[in-house]
């Protein structure tokens, strides 16, 4: 594993694909030899400074490294530029953008269920991987749920991305917690008690599954003024409804294996893989080859890059 991590690769920065809380993410091109490592990569970075959270992403994402339903990491490099020390985690470039963007870029309201059964079960096996790590993801949402793409298919993997906020079981135990996740994928048990346990995944996987399907979220506020959102409170308090028309019924019980309050009668991911919902998905496979020459995830141009580092260091 430590000459895993010790792998040198000489790469290039590219254009900008999207910002993150203390950085941004661009595209790279690698000068590599090896068939382990692809032509093109994504660049998370953020000052080196201000770098513990991608430390602590990079650590769970080493843990992970033999997973095929996690998005690859391939290193870290710390760089010197326009005068800023950076902290770059070099990882798996998905072309195909985030579930999120699939939802936002689709025709119609949701997702076809038959694609959402076969990204979900790619999913599963990755919680069933690092739960039984003793890992828990903490904000498992289509966000952080990557398309990765083959050169040689047009076969889509999902895979789990953004350990940022992940913990350790151990740490969950013995660790005073505070809220960690995004507020309409939150579990019950982690809003009343900051409770956190691979069950609070499983409850997230559902809200996921729930909008990928219908293309609304189960958990949003039914105030039209945001000084009075009432989503936490509903989530504490209120079970989730699961009447809508999208929902096959396979689906439905699906769901209700996953968004069950009490925590200890929820779904574990083994036992999810088992449902019905996914046992007719496709058993997809992880590509062999990860080389892609171009995707829709840029936002800008290499030239934002110098600005961007600019702003970061104004803000320090």
């Amino acid at each position: 594993m430590e000459e895993k991590q010790e792998m040198e690769i000489l790469w290039k920065r590219g254009r900008l694909l999207g910002k993150t809380r203390f950085g941004f993410v661009s595209l790279a091109s690698t000068d590599s030899s090896s068939p382990l490592i692809p032509s093109l990569i994504a660049v998370k970075s953020c000052m080196l400074s201000r770098s513990r959270s991608l430390q602590h992403e990079t650590k769970f994402l080493r843990m992970c490294e033999d997973c095929p339903h996690v998005i690859r990491c391939f290193g870290v490099k710390v760089t010197q530029e326009d005068g800023i020390l950076l902290y770059n985690l070099l990882l798996e470039y998905a072309s195909a953008g985030s579930l999120a963007d699939r939802l936002l870029y689709n025709d119609e309201l949701g997702l076809p269920e038959f694609q959402v059964q076969k990204h979900t079960k790619n999913v599963v096996l990755g919680l069933s991987f690092i739960h039984e790590k003793g890992i828990i993801h903490c904000d498992i949402k289509p966000n952080n749920i990557l398309l990765v793409t083959d050169d040689y298919d047009t076969s889509e993997v999902a895979k789990i991305a953004d350990f940022g906020l992940s913990l350790t079981l151990e740490q969950s135990w013995t660790q005073k917690q505070v809220l960690r996740g995004t507020k309409r994928y939150m579990a019950p048990e982690s809003l009343l008690n900051q409770e956190y346990g691979p069950e609070a995944d499983i409850w997230a996987l559902g809200c996921t599954v729930y909008e990928l399907i219908t293309g609304t979220p189960l958990w949003k506020s039914s105030n039209s003024d945001p000084k009075f959102d009432d989503v936490l409170h509903r989530i504490k308090y209120v079970e989730p409804n699961l009447e809508n028309a999208k929902l096959s019924k396979e689906a439905k019980d699906f769901l209700s294996n996953c968004l069950v309050k009490n925590p200890n009668l929820r779904s574990t991911a083994s036992m999810l893989l088992n449902h019905s919902f996914l046992k007719s998905a496709d058993n997809v496979q992880p590509p062999k080859t990860r080389k892609r020459q171009r995707g829709y995830m840029s936002i800008c141009s290499l030239n934002a890059i110098p600005m961007l580092i600019a702003s970061m260091f104004s803000l320090n």
